[in-house]
């Protein structure tokens, strides 16, 4: 199986010389968060712009490209269950997988049928050129892991990376390694990407990165950033993807006074327990979370809170879930993404299960901690999961209502227009629809205010 240039060379002369198109077909396919969908988008735009035809069709493509996400084992699965679809369909298409699980795992995916080139998260921006020829390693091109094109016509919401990579050491978490060490993005190419994207027509920049909260470019720290961005004439607002517990401070709750700062929180817990959070390196406890989204709340009660959750982290009891769940009904919070637990390889806490696996049988452990600490079944995991989702939707429901209730009016992006109906999302991430009578000269992307409805 061929994988250098010359070969991606000679694919891309063989699909020129058929004479039955004018361009390359090239299916692309997404898996992962936020910041891996604004790549995708980019992916796609630089292939239009590098004269690719965009089909959703892999029967008829000559390319494949799959950006991977490795956040779970069951992520990991269904990024090779892809691969196997794709090349089934159609054995003929050359497939070339990228993302962090291409970044982490590269030999596996190189022995998969039909994997003809993969491209570690440093060089994703450069796919359609890597596809025309050209080597990752000439100088002419860069290896900037913001360069991505900027024809984002493919979302009715823009997205704005701003950060990549992590340097916290959480005990599951192997992003780190698919994505390395933290790195921001120039202060002032932000800020023209930003004005580009508002004068296209987005009424909404979605701040994306893994951890944006520690953005710092050459002495503009986070904080400054926004205010610089809040200052940008237009109509639009500022939604922060997601942000750290510890980036919540006093300064960030007062941007929310600000009227093109979206009311919109999303701030991942991963538990209530105050031990798990301990075992998982979390560097925080339940009652300081509690604490800095309360800071957000005295600023604006009405803000919409969102959080992420692992269940059955190998620290987590019943007695450890019940603090979860406990807790969650306490921050009442709008949203929950809930993860179960995933033994990543080569994570701190996979090493720490594996020496109790080898000790199991000895009686000379006194830590109370060791004793404590153990897998849990996957049966109890989906249980809780369970448990979890129902309290999850119980307070969803209730935040609704209470906008609904007030009758708040809400800054939303125009979604889709189709069938006389406005399809929208709020700031506060409410969807609903609207007659376009109501907005006549409404166009997709845009912002414009409503009031929510049951």
């Amino acid at each position: 199986m061929a994988h250098g240039g010359a070969a991606i060379r000679a694919g891309t002369e063989a699909i020129e010389a058929r004479g039955d198109l004018v361009h390359p077909r090239t299916s692309v396919i997404h898996f992962g968060c936020r910041l891996n969908q604004y790549e995708t988008d980019g992916i796609k735009a630089s292939l239009e712009d590098n004269e690719h035809t965009l089909t959703n069709d892999l029967r008829e493509a000559d390319f494949v490209v799959i950006n991977t996400c490795t956040v779970t084992n069951k992520a990991d699965y269904k990024n090779r269950a892809a691969i196997r679809r794709a090349h089934r369909l159609n054995p003929q298409a050359k497939i070339i997988v990228t993302g962090c699980y291409a970044t982490t795992d590269a030999e596996e995916l190189r022995r998969m049928p039909g994997v003809f080139r993969v491209v570690s998260n440093d060089f994703k921006h450069r796919i359609a050129e890597l596809l025309n020829g050209k080597e990752e390693g000439e100088e002419e091109s860069t290896r900037d892991r913001f360069f991505f094109s900027a024809n984002h016509h493919l979302k009715s919401r823009a997205t704005l990376k701003i950060q990549d990579g992590c340097n916290k050491s959480c005990s599951y978490c192997k992003i780190p390694q698919a994505r390395g060490r933290g790195v921001s993005r120039n202060a002032d190419e932000t800020l023209d990407a930003a004005r580009e994207l508002i004068d296209t027509g987005y009424g909404e920049l979605v701040l994306t990165g893994i951890n944006i909260g520690w953005y710092d470019s050459q002495g503009t720290p986070f904080a400054t950033l926004i205010e610089r961005l809040l200052d940008l004439p237009g109509n639009f607002h500022v939604r922060i993807s997601s942000i750290e517990p510890g980036d919540v401070d006093e300064h960030f709750a007062g941007f929310f006074e600000h009227p093109k700062m979206a009311r919109f929180l999303h701030i991942p817990v991963q538990s209530g327990s105050k031990y798990v959070l301990k075992m998982m390196r979390r560097g925080y406890t339940p009652e300081n979370f509690l604490k800095r989204i309360e800071r957000v709340r005295r600023v604006c009660p009405e803000i919409h809170v969102g959080t992420d959750a692992i269940i059955g982290f190998p620290a987590e009891s019943e007695k450890e879930f019940q603090e979860t769940l406990d807790f969650c009904r306490n921050a009442e919070f709008a949203n929950i993404h809930i993860f179960p637990f995933s033994k990543r390889r080569n994570t701190p806490i996979v090493d720490l299960l594996e020496r109790r696996s080898k000790k199991s049988n000895s009686s000379t452990t006194t830590n109370s901690e060791e004793r404590t600490f153990a897998e849990i079944n996957g049966a109890v995991i989906r249980e809780r999961i369970g448990r979890l989702i129902e309290l999850k939707d119980q307070m969803a429901a209730a935040y609704r209502k209470k906008i609904v209730d007030t009758k708040l009016e809400c800054a939303a992006i125009a979604e889709k227009i189709e069938g006389g109906v406005i399809h929208y999302l709020t700031e506060n991430y409410l969807r609903g629809e609207v007659l376009a009578t109501e907005y006549p000269n409404l166009k997709r992307g845009s912002r414009f205010q409503v009031i929510p409805s049951s």
